[in-house]
């Protein structure tokens, strides 16, 4: 103690807060107080000290006693609202924020506050404006207190992607072992679409830290959007082996073990997610994607109405249900899940489609022609839109030689998808050859052995070329997968060229599938 504070408490109190003797200090500070009730400095002082000691309460009421005693004392408004933002209590914070800044419009650090303190709030505008404030009053004070970070999470927030990478980067000039801004650019940088940017980040962030869960997950989830799903369940299992209890980290193995087609695996990481996190419903949509690639429709449609249940307004999951639907050859529910996706996305292109699909299974051809033509127009990229609204074409009317050119046309959109080798197939038939019909049949097959579409085409064709046992095979098994009955209607001009076949083979099946 020196000479000079020994008749000064407030200064033994300063004293004593310097060498870590906090109890002293404050003991210091209330003689101060009690020599002198007005001394709006020592309130200050001694509410420092209760907030270092986490006495938030009596913190806030001392700054309360300063900022009564000296109206002016901004450093009193300015401590009791970093108070106020430690205790989560947002709007008294930007309150005290406010009150500083009408006594000092250039405060940076009042502008910083208050714009964190907005951030909060998800008024990110509002955040914005004031970090915006404060880099144009002094850009490096402000970088060294966060600005730019906190403005690049405004930013990232109004998918402002190329700004927010902007500050992120900016901000690491300031601060370049910042493994939390590292994470935030590699974020910037997957949000904007490019993820393979995002890894030197996390990467970097690994050299500093290795005990970071959250950046091993960031950077699974990196190289999961990569399809990159071995290097995904790496990262993902290094996360975990730090903090097993991660619902957002098994979530995000399930996706990767679902990309590697492990849908057994993916569904055990769901499980587990749900086990630690149940309100994470999310999960309930792709743990029914992967009961619906196993087969297992009725636990898939269970998550969807889960999922639905949490948000009614989740396209994914009506449409996921809907198409779910299909597979149990069930229209009616089915149809009211695609109107909903298609009240909810009017240009949805695929919900017309599957639709199309249900009626189809009703035998409404004339709505489900209406709706695979009105997908095919929304988008004209999908082969099979083109294709199924040409199908239901030949259903209704006999095929003709130029609609051969049309399915061409469709299939140079894209000519190796399953739908444009059976466009491919249905030209050539058109045009008397059937051994390359046929041959495009095989290919789709090839293509996806597990569609019904193929084994139609391929059952007609063998009819055209006298193999009725292989058409007759090929027929049933188009029905097993599951083909909408009303689908096998071209087979009727089969009358033209094979009656006999026709009167013996295909009367019976239509009778018996479309009774």
């Amino acid at each position: 103690m020196n000479l000079e504070s020994a008749d000064d408490p407030r200064q033994q109190g300063l004293e004593y807060a310097r060498t870590g003797d906090y109890q002293s200090a404050i003991d210091a500070f209330n003689q101060a107080i009690q020599r002198d009730p007005t001394d709006a400095r020592a309130y200050y002082q001694r509410a420092l000290l209760y907030r270092r000691l986490k006495d938030f309460q009596c913190a806030l009421s001392d700054f309360d006693h300063a900022a009564s005693l000296q109206p002016g004392y901004t450093e009193a408004y300015y401590q009791r609202g970093i108070t106020h933002y430690v205790l989560q209590k947002f709007l008294p914070a930007i309150q005290d924020f406010s009150q500083v800044l009408s006594l000092d419009p250039s405060n940076v650090q009042a502008l910083i506050g208050r714009g964190i303190s907005y951030l909060e709030f998800a008024e990110y505008e509002q955040a914005l404006l004031n970090l915006d404030r404060a880099i144009a009053c002094d850009a490096a004070q402000a970088g060294l207190l966060g600005a730019y970070g906190s403005r690049g999470q405004a930013n990232a927030a109004l998918k402002r992607h190329a700004e927010a990478i902007s500050d992120f980067e900016h901000a690491l000039t300031f601060a370049p072992d910042d493994v939390i801004l590292l994470n935030r650019l590699g974020a910037a940088h997957t949000d904007s679409g490019h993820p393979e940017r995002a890894l030197a980040c996390y990467d970097q962030a690994l050299r500093i830290h290795q005990g970071a869960a959250f950046t091993y997950n960031n950077r699974g989830e990196a190289y999961r959007l990569l399809k990159r799903y071995a290097e995904a369940i790496v990262d993902f299992n290094s996360a975990l082996t730090i903090d097993p209890d991660l619902a957002l980290v098994y979530y995000n193995r399930g996706l990767a073990q679902s990309g590697l087609g492990h849908y057994q695996q993916a569904i055990a990481d769901y499980n587990r997610a749900l086990a630690l996190n149940g309100g994470l419903a999310l999960i309930y949509r792709d743990r029914a994607a992967a009961f619906r690639l196993l087969k297992q429709y009725y636990e898939a449609i269970a998550d969807y109405t889960q999922a639905l249940a949490s948000n009614p307004d989740d396209v994914e999951a009506a449409f996921g249900r809907g198409t779910t639907y299909l597979y149990l050859d069930d229209p009616l529910p089915a149809i009211d899940d695609f109107d909903h996706v298609i009240e909810l996305l009017p240009e949805f292109a695929c919900a017309y489609n599957n639709r199309g699909e249900a009626y189809l299974r009703l035998f409404d051809l004339k709505q489900a022609r209406a709706d695979c033509g009105h997908s095919w127009q929304l988008d004209d990229e999908h082969v099979d839109h083109g294709w199924m609204t040409l199908w239901i074409d030949m259903c209704s009317n006999r095929p003709e030689l130029a609609q051969a050119e049309s399915l061409d046309r469709i299939a140079s959109v894209n000519p190796g998808d399953y739908a444009a080798y059976l466009c491919r197939a249905a030209a050539a038939w058109l045009r008397q050859d059937l051994q390359q019909a046929l041959h495009e049949v095989e290919h789709a097959i090839t293509v996806d052995a597990e569609q019904w579409g193929a084994y139609f085409w391929r059952g007609l064709l063998y009819a055209l070329l006298q193999r009725d046992r292989e058409a007759l095979d090929a027929l049933e098994y188009a029905l097993a997968l599951n083909l909408p009955p009303v689908l096998l209607c071209p087979l009727k001009w089969l009358q033209y060229e094979r009656s006999d076949f026709y009167q013996k083979y295909v009367l019976p099946l239509l009778r018996r599938t479309q009774e």
